[in-house]
């Protein structure tokens, strides 16, 4: 299929590169050495907790932008009424074209996205960031082919 020129990906490109190095320092501070002390013990556990909560912003606010970026695409190229359909639909259709890999992967982080509103849950916190960290591929490979569609 033929990409619509007029179909700007650049907001959803400065929203991901937010995510990967919000990811990045999350990771870090997640992974840091227990015998070197940064901060007293409760800023570690703070500056850790702070860290997962910026990944899980950016999570919301990237798969939500991916989300409205794939209908976008679909509308414009082969369904003039998928902003109509379930969001399970929007994903099975951008996986038909070629845009995604697994439609289900992209529905749980749909999923998670919804889930970021409960994230004063200690668990549902940890869940979303979890899975927030297995949303760094899956972007890139839909990214590039929203470029390699042009």
């Amino acid at each position: 299929m033929k990409f619509d020129e007029s179909l700007d990906i650049s907001d959803l490109v400065n929203c991901a590169e937010t995510f990967y190095r919000t990811l990045k320092v999350a990771l870090r501070i997640e992974s840091r050495d227990p015998n070197i002390t940064y901060f007293e013990e409760e800023d570690n556990e703070f500056i850790y907790r702070f860290s997962r909560a910026a990944t899980i912003q950016v999570f919301e606010i990237t798969v939500e932008n991916a989300w409205k970026m794939m209908q976008r695409w679909i509308r414009i190229n082969a369904d003039g009424k998928i902003q109509e359909k379930p969001k399970r639909e929007l994903f099975r259709v951008a996986h038909q074209c070629g845009l995604i890999s697994d439609p289900v992967v992209w529905w749980n982080f749909y999923d998670g996205r919804n889930r970021t509103s409960h994230t004063y849950h200690e668990e549902i916190a940890e869940e979303v960031y979890e899975l927030a960290k297995k949303f760094a591929i899956p972007l890139k490979e839909f990214i590039e082919k929203l470029e390699v569609c042009r």
